[in-house]
């Protein structure tokens, strides 16, 4: 297997996303986007679908008043269309998507795999179409209100039945957020998504703004924290701030 990490943008945003309580409070940091494509011998996955194009060319007409608070950056082949093309592909070659959750950083692009399964906890879905009024503004219909292959899940789901790719509800960050397991030859990676921003803060125990239920996510660390020495697992969360220095970068670099 071989797993692609593609950076497809970012956002300006206040570090008290990151953690209220920062010492930098107030300072304005470069966040960036990813999604993720597993190889398997059995098919193509996608773990996040990015950022919908439309947010680059008109961010207010796309997001509303929150474009005032999060600007997003974006190059003219951010988009998962784009990006996949980088390794010769097309959406039609991708069999599965896995939606770590529905915020509009994370699932702009679904609207472009129509044919694929797309797999989602059950309780994000819902909490997604009508979701509290402190994450209202992360939640746009338009990118997953959509005539897709939905396949609702409660709980954990090994997605090949040989457990080298097994989805992990790891809850808190919204109420059905999950991470992803890749058995890869020379290291296990636990994709996290949102289940934490950095991860010097979860190590720290400290919490970032964003969060339906602060319990919920610090159990999920200790879920995540727990398959990370059992199986030895590398931790890789979608907001690395040090990314560039961190991570094997697609097309180029890949981790198998």
């Amino acid at each position: 297997m071989r797993l692609y990490a593609f950076h497809c943008g970012g956002d300006r945003s206040d570090r008290a996303i990151f953690d209220p309580f920062d010492p930098d409070v107030g300072t304005k940091i470069y966040a960036p986007y990813f999604f993720y494509l597993v190889q398997h011998p059995e098919g193509n996955v996608l773990f996040d679908t990015g950022v919908h194009p439309g947010i680059r060319d008109d961010p207010h007409g796309r997001l509303g008043d929150a474009a005032e608070a999060i600007v997003v950056e974006m190059e003219p082949d951010d988009d998962v269309v784009s990006q996949l093309q980088k390794l010769g592909m097309e959406p039609g070659e991708i069999d599965h998507v896995v939606q770590s959750h529905l915020h509009f950083d994370h699932a702009g692009g679904l609207e472009f795999f129509p044919h694929a399964t797309i797999y989602v906890q059950r309780t994000e879905l819902s909490f997604a179409y009508w979701p509290a009024v402190y994450q209202r503004g992360l939640y746009l219909r338009a990118d997953f209100d959509h005539e897709l292959r939905w396949k609702e899940l409660d709980g954990e789901y090994d997605l090949f039945g040989d457990g080298r790719v097994v989805l992990i509800p790891t809850p808190g960050h919204t109420p059905g957020h999950q991470s992803m397991l890749v058995r890869l030859s020379e290291q296990p990676i636990v994709l996290l998504s949102d289940a934490t921003y950095l991860m010097e803060k979860m190590r720290e125990r400290l919490l970032p703004a964003i969060v339906w239920s602060p319990d919920a996510m610090v159990a999920s660390w200790e879920v995540l924290e727990d398959i990370e020495r059992r199986l030895g697992a590398r931790l890789i969360c979608t907001h690395d701030t040090d990314f560039r220095e961190t991570m094997k970068l697609a097309p180029e670099e890949w981790y198998e």
